[in-house]
């Protein structure tokens, strides 16, 4: 599996609530940067890897531009409970079992909404989920280092249209 591909799956396999009832396919609705494709591939990978966390996945989509090295990834999942800060926990323990050093936490407030920047070389970016309900909605936008100034730009507007 491509380390582009751990780094998805380590992000959305994090949440260990429980499973529930499978609801229609969600879609994101985001955008993805101009020049970016979608990557049906990765999209699969975060989806099993959540799925394999007992979790079930509402729905996953990525995008990326592979020669710039940057990449985004959305999934939105839910299990049998978990309030806001339950859920922050349980993706920040995920996060450092699977050896992703986290950066620049910052805890679901009263809107759900957390972020964080995560890396493991030698790929690094951000993350921003909705959680509360026993829901989450998880967008990470990172890249391997090829264009690191490029690939910024692209997450802050990636990143920007979690809703």
């Amino acid at each position: 599996m491509d380390e582009h591909r751990l780094i998805a799956v380590a992000l959305v396999a994090c949440a260990a609530c429980g499973s529930a009832d499978a609801q229609p396919p969600q879609a994101s609705g985001i955008a993805a940067p101009a020049g970016w494709q979608a990557l049906p591939a990765l999209a699969g990978a975060a989806r099993q890897g959540a799925a394999a966390g007992g979790v079930t996945v509402d729905g996953a989509e990525a995008w990326g531009e592979p020669a710039m090295g940057c990449y985004a990834v959305w999934v939105a999942m839910h299990g049998s409970g978990g309030d806001a800060p339950a859920l922050a926990d349980q993706i920040r323990g995920g996060l450092a079992a699977a050896r992703i050093d986290v950066k620049d936490v910052t805890a679901p407030g009263a809107d759900g909404l957390m972020a964080l920047g995560f890396a493991k070389p030698p790929y690094a970016g951000r993350l921003r989920a909705r959680l509360g309900g026993g829901r989450i909605v998880a967008l990470a936008c990172f890249g391997n280092g090829r264009e690191p100034k490029a690939c910024e730009r692209a997450c802050e507007g990636v990143l920007g249209a979690l809703r």
